[in-house]
């Protein structure tokens, strides 16, 4: 990234949406780089000063006013994008000052809480997480489809020796509940053991923690909060795609 390209994305990321229409429209209204004008579209002091280190190196590399428009408005919409993006550590466990400070629970309560239409839910084991159950309920009561893919019992040929999946559909009766019954060679003896949390196209929480009372309290759990974009979008249509050709099959 040269000198330009850097000044041109410090500033795009710096100053708010409104001020950096105003600039852009000042470029394209004087169609030439008035340096007086454009710093009374800005206010703040450092964003003024990055302003001029901008309008500088357009000045060393002969930049026009209609050019550096196209570039401020392109570095706006690839800052905003990855703004939007930026993945979020999330830590359950001792905390030291490096450690984020949003724990597994909340970050949970906060991904369901945010579906419109759906919410996908992955984990190897749930249960005694009353908090995170009444969320579910609550979506399912504002037309949210729940769907939940768990690993099952021992006696129904899972590996767990407790029948979670029927204490969920005791407590949540109009969410719908997967497993993955059917396993090619390859996979024989493998389980359920990925935790995911999906809202809509909005928000997918990946974490190491099962939806247990230990894991959202004393266990040491970390994870990572995406919040939209592209990820978000491929992960969910992979799990819906598992259940459309009945990699995983409803209950």
């Amino acid at each position: 990234m040269n000198g330009l390209q850097r000044c041109v994305v410090e500033f795009a990321a710096a100053v708010s949406k409104g001020a950096l229409r105003s600039v852009v429209d000042a470029l394209i209204e004087q169609g030439e780089i008035d340096a007086f004008v454009l710093e009374r579209r800005v206010t703040h002091y450092h964003s003024k000063e990055l302003l001029r280190r901008l309008l500088r190196e357009a000045a060393l590399h002969h930049i026009s006013a209609p050019r550096l428009a196209g570039m401020l408005e392109g570095a706006s919409c690839v800052v905003e994008h990855y703004q939007e993006l930026n993945p979020e550590l999330v830590w359950t466990g001792p905390m030291t000052p490096y450690a984020a400070s949003r724990r597994t629970e909340q970050v949970v309560l906060e991904v369901i809480r945010a579906a419109q239409r759906k919410v996908i839910l992955t984990s190897f084991v749930t249960y005694q997480v009353d908090r995170i159950v009444e969320a579910l309920r609550d979506a399912t009561k504002r037309g949210v489809e729940v769907k939940l893919l768990m690993e099952l019992s021992e006696e129904d040929g899972g590996r767990l020796t407790i029948d979670s999946v029927s204490m969920m559909r005791c407590l949540l009766p109009q969410a719908q509940f997967y497993a993955w019954h059917e396993k090619p060679a390859e996979f024989e003896g493998g389980c359920v053991h990925a935790k995911i949390i999906l809202a809509d196209d909005i928000k997918a929480f990946i974490t190491s923690a099962n939806l247990t009372g230990h894991a959202m309290e004393k266990n040491m759990e970390a994870g990572v909060l995406l919040h939209g974009g592209g990820l978000v979008n491929q992960l969910a249509d992979h799990l819906e795609a598992l259940i459309a050709t009945d990699v995983i099959s409803a209950l």
